[in-house]
């Protein structure tokens, strides 16, 4: 049975060792402490890495490298010959922490034997975090799509399998006097980042690379790191526009930058959580700048803007402009539902409140 480390479990004849900087190392070593103890093997220092399971594997074979048609092969074959080095870094991060798990449930698995059950199994382990069991199907799917290429398998399961349901609160728009305070109480900084998020609808980590250089058209040429980095035209509106080519900043330097330097997004994100502090009052206390972007979405279905155009615009999913917008889109469809109650035609269906006008007290 696997050991318990600090609610963490690790697997038999494995342990770590932390020293005094801080820095966690981990070790697999068989008989420990015994006079006839094996080898003491140093292991990747990432748990959630699948080296450190194909590492891991391989000591356990007594072999290099894992078997052939394996998880584990597979799995470093599409780290080594696959668009997965062209994911952004925090896509990488995700992507390992569920290919770790794939390698500690069928590392040695020959990848021609998975079934269904075996995934529905893995998404029931990690049923608690139902996002996660379906990120790890997501992943396992694009693994094996790579897989078919390399006659890992000749079908990818993973396709048709159910998702569990999620329960997603998502972002909200903030309150207009919120949005108002922002703009006339906030550092350039913030203000300008409020400013770009609402008219772009984009993510903080392509916001703090926008300059005047990326302007066109009444609009911005951006590189979407969500996705690997695409194209993308977004056009702003006539306000917008005048509001942002008001600023005055050099052609190749970000919008957003502090003293001239420019940001990431860790930064800008610290930079309005202290803002927000300050100000409980007057901005609620889990507006974040991410919640922009469903006011984007929300500014142009108020004005019209039919759900395709709007994730044209803004380089959306049609499902997650649509999850933006659904609270306004109710709105609004029962306005105009009660606009047909009110046409001349349907007055019949007064009569009952006239009476009740008409009635003596």
């Amino acid at each position: 049975m696997p050991r318990r480390h600090a609610s963490v479990p690790l697997p038999d004849n494995v342990f770590r060792v932390k020293k005094p900087s801080g820095r966690i190392y981990y070790y697999y070593q068989e008989r420990r402490g015994r006079p006839d103890h094996g080898p003491l093997i140093r292991l990747p220092d990432e748990l959630h890495d699948p080296l450190f399971w194909q590492k891991l594997d391989e000591i356990k074979r007594g072999g290099v490298g894992p078997s052939a048609g394996t998880f584990s092969a597979l799995v470093a074959a599409y780290k080594s010959h696959s668009p997965y080095g062209k994911l952004s870094p925090s896509t990488q991060r995700v992507y390992d922490t569920c290919l770790a798990r794939i390698i500690e449930a069928w590392g040695a698995l020959q990848v021609r034997d998975l079934l269904p059950k075996h995934i529905y199994a893995l998404m029931e382990a990690n049923a608690s975090t139902p996002a996660m069991a379906n990120m790890i199907v997501k992943v396992l799917s694009v693994t094996l799509k790579h897989g078919i290429k390399l006659d890992y398998c000749t079908v990818n399961i993973a396709r048709d399998i159910e998702k569990l349901e999620e329960v997603r609160a998502g972002s909200e728009p903030w309150p207009e006097s919120a949005f108002a305070f922002v703009l006339e109480n906030a550092p350039p900084l913030l203000m300008r980042a409020a400013v770009l998020a609402r008219a772009t609808g984009q993510r903080s980590v392509d916001l703090v690379k926008l300059r005047p250089a990326d302007r066109r058209d009444q609009g911005f040429d951006m590189l979407v790191q969500k996705l690997s980095n695409e194209r993308h035209w977004v056009p702003l509106t006539s306000e917008a526009w005048r509001a942002v080519c008001a600023w005055t900043e050099e052609p190749m330097r970000p919008y957003l930058n502090i003293e001239g330097r420019g940001i990431n997004e860790k930064k800008l994100r610290d930079e309005w959580f202290d803002f927000r502090a300050l100000h409980p009052t007057h901005i609620p206390g889990d507006a974040t700048l991410h919640d922009l972007r469903a006011m984007a979405v929300c500014d142009r279905r108020i004005a019209g803007v039919a759900h395709q155009q709007i994730a044209d615009q803004l380089c959306m999913s049609l499902e997650m402009v649509m999850h933006y917008s659904k609270h306004i889109d109710r709105a609004m469809n029962a306005k105009a539902g009660m606009r047909e109650m009110e046409r001349p035609e349907n007055m019949d269906l007064k009569t009952v409140y006239n009476a009740i006008e008409n009635r003596k007290a």
